[in-house]
């Protein structure tokens, strides 16, 4: 009995494009991340709220190996990332399936990351050449045309000191869209944006999300978590407090530190 039930997860996970189950993160003695659970269905966008320092950050990177978890489970379509002790710490059995697994779960991080010795059609091609074996005039007709779709086409040639931040940040989610990953995950994707900058990154995300694209998003935007959010998650001292639909979590919180959080912003 309890092989069948087993054998019926494994089958549901497969279905899944992200699971993630009890992890559990330290940084020497403090405990960042309590046994966090989620799963990322097809077309879903999950997105992580909390205070500074409750884990979301930390939560996204664990899911594409930036950080090794301690403990827990992550599953991607039915592939469990392998695990191995080494020195009494974890660390995962085989880079190669990191790679992989990165390039299905591609980041947008905060700093945009773009290589600055590379030109934006470059950061762009980059993955797709050297990880996933594609040619590079095929490349980059795929790299240009997902830079035409965030509106920088014209500024292919330029290296990221010459584009202003939300350039920037628009040319990072075209480099993650040019692997063609199951799940998009963004880690604060406007905090280091100047405001008058923040509207063209958010019109990008909300029309991935509008074309079923499935993500999880790191962000203090409450308005983008309320507009397009299936699922909001918020996070305090590395614990799930709450979680549900936005219509719940944002307008009838039950935690009274959720109520606190969200006071300013609604």
């Amino acid at each position: 009995m309890v092989e069948q039930v087993r054998a019926a997860t494994r089958m549901a996970d497969s279905e899944i494009p992200l699971v993630v189950r009890d992890l559990h993160k330290s940084f020497k003695d403090v405990s960042v991340l309590n046994g966090l659970s989620l799963e990322a269905h097809e077309g879903d966008v999950i997105t992580l709220i909390g205070a500074s320092g409750s884990g979301k950050s930390t939560f996204l990177r664990c899911m594409n190996l930036l950080e090794v978890p301690d403990a827990g489970d992550i599953i991607v379509h039915g592939e469990p990332v392998a695990f191995k002790q080494h020195n009494k710490t974890r660390e995962p059995a085989s880079w190669k399936q990191v790679e992989r697994i990165r390039s299905r779960l591609a980041m947008v991080f905060q700093g945009f990351n773009l290589w600055a010795h590379m030109s934006l059609i470059g950061n762009v091609i980059e993955a797709p050449i050297h990880v996933l074996g594609v040619p590079r005039r095929q490349a980059r007709e795929r790299g240009m045309a997902l830079l035409e779709r965030v509106g920088l086409a014209d500024r292919a040639d330029y290296f990221p000191a010459q584009l202003s931040g939300g350039q920037q940040q628009r040319g990072a989610i075209a480099r993650a869209l040019a692997v063609d990953p199951e799940v998009l995950l963004f880690d604060e994707p406007t905090s280091a944006l100047d405001p008058e900058l923040v509207g063209d990154v958010l019109a990008v995300m909300r029309e991935l999300a509008d074309e079923g694209r499935t993500m999880v998003v790191v962000t203090h935007e409450m308005d983008f978590a309320r507009d397009v959010s299936s699922q909001v998650i918020y996070l305090h001292e590395g614990r799930i407090e709450e979680a549900g639909a936005p219509a719940d979590v944002l307008k009838k919180p039950n935690s009274p530190r959720l109520q606190q959080f969200l006071a300013p912003r609604f």
